[in-house]
């Protein structure tokens, strides 16, 4: 095998073959048999190898910013050789343990969708991911203030992505309060590994759709004032 060649388009050339057998890989178990056959342990581990070579910056979408605690141990963009060019953060191993977050992020104002509840819907996948990878969505007010969020790390189920995962929906929902300013909303990747991202979807819906979080964590009314109650550990 040509070990020169783009690691990225073997694999996407490996998954066209096996399927003309009636066999289907995923995108990322692509990968992982091309890194075996690379001799590396992984793919995260042949993409750091490599990473002088064809794993330069990526491009960014459109009305797109990166961010995060620690974004530059990221490669953030499209991903050109994955099946429909989707998003993607990579973490970049030689630059050691991953401690933080990178994220792809909009920020739109907040003006149109005041008093209306909003639902975000986004595809994930992810290889090998240590931490999560998630979608978030965050309401703020005129002096920046956060008055709205959910990044789902909470959830005992339909929540963050960890390992390896095909691609799924995930879905966020927030009441705009009148007094938004601006909506901030994305996909990140903490730890390390891989995750890839498509198909946001931002729509107003009703309410018989429930929120998924206020971010506020407020109760109904006071309760376990003396303690007695434990809470239970996910």
């Amino acid at each position: 095998m040509n070990a020169s060649r783009d690691p990225k388009a073997m694999a996407k050339t490996l998954r066209s073959d096996v399927a003309a057998y009636g066999l289907q890989l995923s995108h990322s178990q692509s990968l992982e048999i091309v890194a075996h056959q690379l001799g590396h342990a992984d793919w995260n581990t042949a993409a750091a190898a490599l990473a002088g070579g064809n794993f330069g910056p990526l491009q960014l979408p459109l009305g797109w910013q990166v961010a995060g605690s620690n974004a530059t141990d990221y490669r953030i963009g499209i991903d050109p050789d994955a099946p429909g060019a989707p998003a993607t953060i990579q973490s970049l191993e030689h630059r050691g343990p991953h401690t933080g977050f990178a994220t792809l992020v909009q920020m739109v104002e907040a003006a149109p969708f005041r008093g209306k509840r909003l639902q975000l819907s986004v595809e994930l996948s992810s290889a090998h991911v240590t931490g999560a990878a998630t979608i978030w969505m965050r309401i703020d007010d005129a002096v920046g203030r956060n008055i709205r969020f959910d990044n789902m790390e909470d959830r005992r189920s339909d929540g963050v992505l960890v390992g390896t995962k095909d691609w799924t929906e995930r879905q966020i929902v927030l009441n705009v309060p009148e007094g938004a300013d601006t909506l901030h909303y994305g996909f990140y990747l903490r730890g390390e590994g891989q995750c890839w991202s498509r198909g946001f979807n931002l729509r107003e819906v009703d309410e018989s759709v429930p929120v998924t979080s206020d971010g506020r964590k407020v109760l109904e009314q006071p309760m376990n004032l003396n303690f007695a109650e434990k809470s239970v550990v996910a």
